[in-house]
C-alpha cells in the first residue's frame, strides 16, 4: 500500500511539473477544484468520485482537440509518461479552454483509475494533485489545506464539516441541536439542488446582468406596468421581478429548514444538493417599511456607473458630512426612496450600503406564504468578480468552521417531504404548478402498478 501512495505522489509531482510548464492544465485544476477548495472549503468531486461514472465526453467535445483524448485510438495508462505524452502529442498547449474542455480534461488524467477496484487510487491520487495544485498555484492566498473526501464531496477539514442528509429523521435532528445551541440567533435556510452551486443573488451570477441591472430593472416597469399596479415600494418591484424570474439582488431564504430540504431535492436528481444554514442576530432582520430595506432596494435605479462610483466613495475613509460627492450621489438615491416613502429621512450612512440584510417581507403572495420565504437584500460589494461575498452569513460550529449539510438520496426524501405536505403543489399553489405535480404523481401511480404511460 506504501509503494502504492509513493507511487502516485511521484505521478502526481510529474503531472504538476508538466502543468507548470503547460499553463492551461492548472487552470483547469484550478476552476474546477481549486478556487472553489480555497474559497469555500469544499468542491463536489462526485464526478470523478462515485462507483458508477458515465462518460459521455466524447459526443459533448464535437470539434474540441480533446476529443482525440477520448478516441479508441488513446488508451489511457497508469504510466504517468504516456498520459503526459498523450497530453503533448493531442492537446499541446492552448491558450485557453472552455468550461466543459476543463472538466473533460480533468476528468481523462483520472481514466486509468475509474474501476471500481481501483476507487482508492483514484481517491488518492485526486487528493495528491488537489494538494500539490493548491501548494504550487493558490500557495499565497491561504494556508495549507488539510482535503478529506466524504461521499464524493472534497473539503479542507481545517474549514469544515460535512454532515450527509439522506433522511429527513437525520437532517431534523441535525437542525434541532444548531437551533439548541443558538436560541438567542434566528436561523434561516436556502437548498441548492447542486452542491456548487454559489451563494449569491441572481444579478451576481452574469457581469451583463450586473452591468445592465438598471436598464433591466427600467424596462421590465415599462413594459409590464399592469402588472406592478399594485407595487407600492422599491423592495414590492423586486419582489414581483424575482417571482418572474428577472435577476435581482434580492436572495431567497426560508424559515422552514424542511422547504430548504426540498428545494435541495426536487432538481438535478443525480446530483449533490446542499442546504445553507443562514445564523444571524435578530437586529439584523429587518421587515419590509425598514429604511435600509428601502435604500437598497432602491439601488437599482442607479446606473452601474453611479452604483460603482458610490461604492468607491462608500469605502473611501472620509466622513459622510466631509465628503460632497458622496452626499450629492446619495441624495439622488435618498430622493427615490422617498418619492415611495415621503416619510423617509434622507441621511445615508455608508455603512447602510454595503451591507446585506435579512428582510421579512409583507407575505400578501401566496408563494412567499407557502414557502415561509424572506429574502436577503444585497448591498454594494464593488466590481462584479466570483467572490463568495455572502459566506460570512453561513453558520459555523465554535471552532468557526462551515457546517455543510450535503444532499443525496433526493427521489427518497422527496417522497419523505411529500408524506409531510412539502411538495411542489404546496409551495408553488399556481393552478400550472398543482395540475403538473397532480399529473407526475398519478404518472407515477401508474408506473408503479406496471401501467404503460
Amino acid at each position: 500500500m506504501e509503494n502504492t501512495r509513493d507511487k502516485l505522489n511521484e505521478d502526481a509531482d510529474k503531472m504538476i511539473e508538466f502543468g507548470m510548464e503547460h499553463e492551461y492544465l492548472l487552470t483547469a485544476f484550478n476552476d474546477i477544484f481549486g478556487k472553489r477548495i480555497v474559497n469555500q472549503g469544499y468542491v463536489d468531486g462526485s464526478f470523478i468520485l462515485a462507483t458508477s461514472v458515465r462518460g459521455t465526453y466524447y459526443s459533448q467535445l464535437k470539434g474540441s482537440r480533446l476529443q482525440k483524448l477520448y478516441a479508441k485510438g488513446c488508451v489511457p495508462s497508469e504510466n504517468v509518461d504516456i498520459m503526459i505524452e498523450y497530453l503533448t502529442n493531442i492537446v499541446g498547449d492552448p491558450e485557453e479552454l472552455t468550461k466543459l474542455e476543463k472538466e473533460a480534461l480533468v476528468f481523462w488524467i483520472f481514466l486509468p483509475y475509474l474501476g471500481l477496484l481501483k476507487h482508492g487510487k483514484r481517491k488518492d491520487y485526486l487528493l495528491l494533485i488537489l494538494q500539490k495544485v493548491i501548494k504550487y498555484s493558490l500557495s499565497s492566498r491561504r494556508r495549507r489545506v488539510n482535503l478529506a473526501v466524504s461521499h464524493g464531496v472534497i473539503y479542507d477539514k481545517n474549514k469544515c464539516v460535512i454532515n450527509i442528509v439522506s433522511s429527513i429523521e437525520e437532517y431534523a435532528g441535525e437542525i434541532f441541536s444548531l437551533k439548541e445551541n443558538h436560541t438567542d440567533n434566528m436561523m434561516y435556510y436556502r437548498g441548492h439542488s447542486r452542491l456548487n452551486y454559489l451563494l449569491q443573488p441572481g444579478i451576481k451570477r452574469d457581469r451583463q446582468w450586473l452591468e445592465n441591472e438598471s436598464i433591466m430593472y427600467q424596462e421590465l416597469l415599462v413594459r409590464c406596468a399592469q402588472d406592478f399596479v399594485h407595487c407600492q415600494t422599491h423592495l414590492d418591484y423586486l419582489v414581483e421581478m424575482q417571482h418572474y424570474g428577472l435577476p435581482t439582488r434580492l436572495l431567497d431564504i426560508t424559515e422552514n429548514p424542511l422547504v430548504a430540504l426540498y428545494f435541495a431535492c426536487c432538481n438535478n436528481r443525480n446530483d449533490l444538493g446542499e442546504i445553507i444554514v443562514l445564523c444571524t442576530n435578530p437586529v439584523n432582520v429587518k421587515y419590509a417599511k425598514s429604511d435600509t430595506v428601502a435604500l437598497l432596494s432602491a439601488l437599482p435605479t442607479l446606473s452601474y456607473d453611479e452604483q460603482e462610483n458610490l461604492y468607491q466613495m462608500c469605502i473611501n475613509g472620509i466622513l459622510e458630512r466631509d465628503d460632497e460627492e458622496y452626499r450629492k450621489l446619495a441624495g439622488k438615491l435618498a430622493a427615490e426612496v422617498k418619492s415611495r416613502n415621503p416619510a423617509f429621512e434622507p441621511r445615508i450612512r455608508k455603512d447602510d450600503l454595503l451591507g446585506h440584510v435579512f428582510v421579512i417581507p409583507v407575505r400578501n403572495n401566496q408563494r412567499i406564504m407557502k414557502q415561509e420565504g424572506s429574502f436577503i437584500v444585497c448591498g454594494l460589494d464593488g466590481e462584479y468578480d466570483e467572490d463568495y461575498f455572502l459566506d460570512s452569513l453561513r453558520y459555523r460550529d465554535d471552532k468557526d468552521k462551515k457546517i455543510i449539510f450535503v444532499v443525496e438520496k433526493k427521489s427518497k426524501i422527496l417522497e419523505e417531504l411529500d408524506v409531510l405536505s412539502i411538495n411542489r403543489a404546496s409551495l408553488f399553489p399556481e393552478i400550472d404548478d398543482v395540475a403538473e405535480y397532480i399529473s407526475e404523481k398519478y404518472r407515477k401511480v401508474g408506473k408503479d402498478r406496471g401501467e404503460e404511460t
